[in-house]
């Protein structure tokens, strides 16, 4: 019997000719995409595509019947992927692939299949035709995907949960054992009225606690928001909130002889941040003075134009006179949480913060030494953030 051309590869038998109908209907009919195609002079040809190819990938018969089926090659596989599959279907005591695979539609869209490669051998064991089978699994990788991104989320949160509760509680109570021990001093003082002085230095110190617990609580909720949801950005004035912070820090430590220098070079440096920035300006300004034995507190904020990446950005610098940061300790200091069981002074989530806030920025912060080669000399907390 004379079969259709795309099919006179399987030989002629008319005991077969009930086979073959059934065989060509399956085919046709399939929900799912498949291939035929000639192997000769080390190519391949398509010979014939069924209604479901043309549904999966877009092309039409003619479009189809004798390209090569790297017209579907999404490039999203190296070339390891295809040397194994090679080796697979033309070696005649395999013959034989199945795996995942990423093609390409007529539009340029990805589709994801399970492809099922199996090759005809001729009479001298040389591969003559494949048969291509493809089921389309886009929607199941989505699904995993978004599954996978929720699952990351999820733990992600509930890793991000048990941190800041362990440092809510940490920080909290070392505020606590500080209030608690001003107290026990001050009742010993109450008796004496020469020791009013005293009394009133007690007080300052419970005072600055309880605004400790206070910042902290309020550090944990931004920790938070910026980690979980998207950062809206606009454009800042630089001198503004510089000033808004030195305020604010000169206020809560008018015990303390603080001097803040700026040095902004041009008045008019805007930023692309939000107002979060206030909070990076404050802690940095906090930090300094917390870790500062010097009767004199002196802080230095330089600001200037910067390049990074022939990218505009505005450069920062905090230059204090404290008690500075060791080489081994500047790589850690921005990450609090890594070493929990350490005892630790400070604010704990302040730097933290900062480095949360200025990455959300697209920027980035480091430590430097005042004077170069003498961490003892005081610090500089030096970051960038794109210039508005």
């Amino acid at each position: 019997m004379k079969v259709d051309s795309q099919f006179d590869f399987i030989p002629e038998n008319k005991n077969k000719e009930i086979g073959l109908k059934l065989l060509r209907k399956g085919f046709e009919e399939s929900p799912n995409s498949q291939v035929i195609a000639e192997y000769r002079d080390n190519e391949v040809h398509i010979l014939h595509i069924n209604k479901a190819f043309t549904k999966y990938y877009g092309y039409s018969q003619e479009e189809a019947l004798g390209k090569n089926p790297r017209i579907l090659n999404s490039g999203e596989m190296d070339a390891l992927f295809f040397e194994k599959l090679w080796n697979a279907i033309l070696d005649a005591n395999i013959g034989f692939w199945r795996g995942e695979i990423i093609n390409r539609r007529k539009n340029g869209e990805f589709i994801h299949v399970i492809l099922t490669i199996n090759t005809i051998f001729d009479e001298e064991g040389l591969p003559r035709y494949f048969t291509a089978y493809h089921v389309d699994i886009t929607d199941r990788k989505i699904a995993e995907e978004k599954l996978r991104i929720s699952e990351e989320r999820y733990r992600s949160a509930y890793e991000r949960a048990n941190l800041y509760s362990y440092l809510v509680v940490h920080d909290i109570n070392n505020i606590f054992q500080v209030i608690t021990s001003a107290m026990e001093l001050s009742s010993i003082q109450l008796n004496t009225f020469e020791n009013l002085r005293v009394l009133k230095e007690l007080y300052d110190i419970i005072n600055n606690q309880v605004a400790r617990g206070v910042q902290l609580v309020s550090n944990v909720g931004k920790l938070s928001l910026i980690e979980e949801s998207e950062v809206s950005l606009k454009k800042i004035n630089v001198s503004n909130f510089l000033s808004e912070a030195i305020n604010y820090v000169k206020q809560s430590f008018q015990n303390k002889n603080v001097h803040i220098k700026i040095d902004l070079g041009d008045t008019n440096l805007f930023v692309i941040a939000n107002d979060l920035l206030l909070d990076v300006f404050e802690n940095l300004l906090i930090n300094s003075i917390r870790h500062n034995n010097s009767s004199k507190i002196q802080i230095l904020v330089i600001a200037s134009k910067f390049y990074k990446n022939n990218q505009k950005a505005i450069k920062f610098e905090f230059q204090d006179n404290g008690v500075g940061i060791s080489d081994e300790r500047k790589s850690k200091i921005f990450t609090r949480g890594k070493d929990l069981k350490k005892k630790t002074e400070g604010m704990g989530l302040g730097l933290s913060l900062v480095k949360k806030i200025i990455e959300s920025y697209s920027g980035e912060i480091w430590i430097e030494d005042r004077i170069k080669g003498d961490f003892e000399k005081g610090s500089s907390f030096v970051f960038i953030i794109p210039e508005a």
